[in-house]
């Protein structure tokens, strides 16, 4: 999926979406018209930046609705090749985890994947996968990073969604993608190695799905800007981490790359709680009381705002959780089937029920 930018339309004269105008014409309040409005905007100004071809008129499924018939050819995926370099990285990422999975030594006492596996992934190009050449990473395609996800999650789950927080919705994609070359090469590397592994800080107790709704404040203090709010589910953030923060500065969303301290201190607090669904990391929010943050972290976008930053970085994210759950499944099924091979119900294996058929071929998909 190519993310080479085109030259900035003119957008002097805000236009209502096409979201915003059905909500008016839906008797809908201006300001609920306005803030959903901003969502569907920062979405189009993210399409406008994939070439035509990755554009949503242009997919086969928009096709296949809106045209005089179905283009089957083009729902059929054409044969990819990774290349090798990057295929050893991948190779050599699956091999660390699976060997650490057989000798036990994956998590650690708190049940926690171990720093030790996180940092030889480093050192093997796990975390530089969608890093570029001259940053230190590997360059890989996402064609070929999203099935390698779905390798890794059969794996290990954790991992692999690790891979997607880091390189998709953490610092690596707003930096890649937005960042200037000083930005690019100043924090890339680090991101690369692993040496700095990140997060996306988004969700606030009152801001989820409404993005419009952001309470966390940045304000420009001489050579940084001052940050206070709070950030809430917040996966991969312990002290040390890159962030990638999603706030409001002069009221208007933007993002700014944090870089939290070793330490929890006055003007930073993690606020803990446990999920089940992802105990093997942690997911935490994040308190900032007047913590101040270098003015050069901001990062600038030429067509929209911070809104625009953050759902790049999610659009590549919902592909990714979806090549991680195709590898959840797969493991599932890997157990399911030979249980289904022996167990036996009125002298007859279930594999053969037509119930049990029905519901693992639906998640054969």
């Amino acid at each position: 999926m190519s993310t080479e930018l085109k030259p900035p339309k003119d957008s002097s004269k805000p236009v209502d979406s096409f979201a915003e105008m059905a909500l008016k014409l839906g008797g809908k309040s201006d300001d609920e018209a306005r803030r959903t409005g901003a969502i569907d905007r920062a979405d189009d100004q993210v399409e406008d930046m994939f070439k035509p071809q990755y554009q949503t008129v242009n997919s086969p499924a928009h096709r296949a609705v809106w045209d005089r018939g179905v283009p089957v050819d083009l729902f059929r995926s054409k044969e990819f090749t990774t290349p090798a370099d990057i295929q050893q990285v991948m190779d050599r990422s699956i091999d660390t985890v699976k060997n650490h999975h057989n000798s036990g030594t994956l998590l650690d006492e708190r049940g926690k994947i171990r720093d030790q596996v996180l940092d030889e992934l480093g050192g093997v190009g796990y975390w530089g996968l969608l890093v570029g050449k001259q940053y230190g990473g590997s360059g890989a395609p996402f064609r070929s990073f999203a099935p390698f996800l779905t390798r890794m999650a059969q794996v290990n789950p954790t991992i692999g969604g690790l891979a997607s927080v880091h390189g998709c919705i953490g610092a690596v994609d707003p930096v890649n993608t937005f960042g200037n070359e000083e930005q690019k090469r100043r924090l890339l590397p680090e991101l690369a190695s692993g040496r700095r592994l990140s997060a996306f800080a988004l969700t606030e107790p009152g801001a989820g799905s409404d993005l419009t709704a952001l309470k966390t404040r940045a304000k420009l203090d001489g050579d940084h800007y001052v940050v206070n709010g709070e950030k809430l589910f917040i996966t991969n953030v312990v002290p040390g981490r890159l962030v990638g923060l999603v706030c409001m500065i002069e009221d208007q969303p933007a993002v700014l790359i944090v870089d939290l301290p070793k330490q929890e201190n006055e003007n930073f607090q993690l606020r803990k709680y446990g999920l089940y669904a992802l105990k093997q990391t942690f997911n935490q929010g994040i308190i900032f009381k007047d913590f101040r943050v270098p003015k050069e972290n901001l990062l600038h976008v030429e067509r929209g705002n911070g809104l625009t930053i953050a759902y790049h970085g999610l659009n590549l994210g919902r592909i990714a959780l979806c090549a991680g759950a195709a590898g959840v499944m797969r493991g599932m099924m890997a157990s399911m089937v030979p249980w289904a091979h022996y167990r036996v119900t009125y002298a007859e294996k279930i594999a053969k029920r037509e119930l049990v058929r029905s519901r693992l071929s639906r998640m054969a998909g």
